[in-house]
């Protein structure tokens, strides 16, 4: 009885030892070089570019604006023709440029403003429009450091129309879900992403998918789905109401036909943020198209429709 006793004494006494605050110093990764950069047509190239910061940072709106790399030599080029790209703040977004950022990036346009303090810079230039079927390399110097990247504005793919149906529960009567009716071609590859636009809402990207690809329904005629309403990022979702619209909304969808490199870059960054923390979520890495950096180069082909909520 006294061994077992001082055998349990022993082992109580190794466990509560072990009960140490334990420090582990995380080693921040290299610095690189982040690139969120598009084009469409009619409209002039935009690149944003920050460097990547650690995970653990701050996000104070500092640590954010301290993120935006200035200076960089951004070029684009279209059948051996360059064009320099100049970086422009916020402040000074004229009327074209303020609603290409606004759509794509989500941010409201009364921001985007002299009269407003939000931070944001891009590199663009108001001499380039892009062009439907016309391929776009682009090349960025920064501090020794090359990237370059390569897309296409593909030809457009627009919906047949949009249609809604009631809540399934007859008590949500007043909420709608939104469907699209669409003819996919009969070449494979087609790939698409969408955005919402709800009255005057910005335009937000589909939550937790916003793209999608006809590798498993290449050429069919007639195809009907759900398309659920865009949202903003770092909101909590209120699941009673995510994907839905009410009475009286007037729905605009952004359709835009994307390459597979482009189709790529937000399949897999979508998968590794909705399996984020998840011990059953295969691994995933983010498939970037910027050669010598991370992020993203990329055409659309944009299409706009609308439906009114009754």
């Amino acid at each position: 009885m006294r061994i077992r006793n001082l055998l349990s004494l022993v082992l109580f006494t190794f466990l509560v030892s072990c009960e140490e605050s334990l420090t582990i110093d995380i080693p921040a990764g290299q610095e690189q070089l982040v690139v969120e950069g598009h084009i469409e047509q009619g409209a002039p190239p935009v690149v944003v570019l920050t460097r990547s910061m650690p995970v653990f940072s701050g996000f104070s709106p500092a640590d954010i604006e301290a993120s935006f790399v200035h200076g960089a030599q951004v070029e684009v080029s279209i059948a051996g023709k360059s064009y320099t790209l100049k970086e422009v703040p916020a402040a000074a977004f004229w009327p074209g440029l303020r609603r290409v950022v606004s759509e794509q990036y989500a941010i409201p346009e009364n921001q985007l403003t002299s009269n407003s303090n939000f931070i944001f810079y891009v590199y663009t230039s108001d001499e380039l429009r892009g062009e439907i079927g016309k391929s776009y390399q682009l090349r960025i110097s920064h501090e020794g450091r090359v990237l370059t990247s390569s897309t296409t504005i593909p030809h457009l793919n627009p919906l047949q129309e949009l249609f809604l149906q009631p809540h399934p529960d007859p008590r949500q009567d007043s909420l709608f879900t939104l469907f699209y009716r669409y003819r996919d071609p009969d070449t494979l590859g087609n790939s698409v992403r969408y955005f919402t636009k709800r009255n005057s809402e910005p335009f937000y990207p589909g939550y937790f998918t916003s793209v999608f690809n006809d590798e498993l329904i290449n050429g069919v005629q007639n195809l009907s789905f759900p398309l659920d309403r865009g949202e903003p990022r770092g909101r909590d979702v209120d699941l009673d109401t995510y994907s839905y619209f009410g009475k009286g909304d007037t729905i605009t969808v952004r359709w835009a036909a994307i390459d597979l490199d482009h189709y790529r870059f937000w399949y897999t960054l979508e998968n590794e943020r909705n399996n984020n923390g998840s011990p059953i979520g295969s691994a995933n890495t983010t498939r970037s198209n910027i050669n010598g950096g991370l992020g993203v180069w990329g055409g659309y082909g944009v299409t706009y429709h609308q439906i009114v909520v009754k």
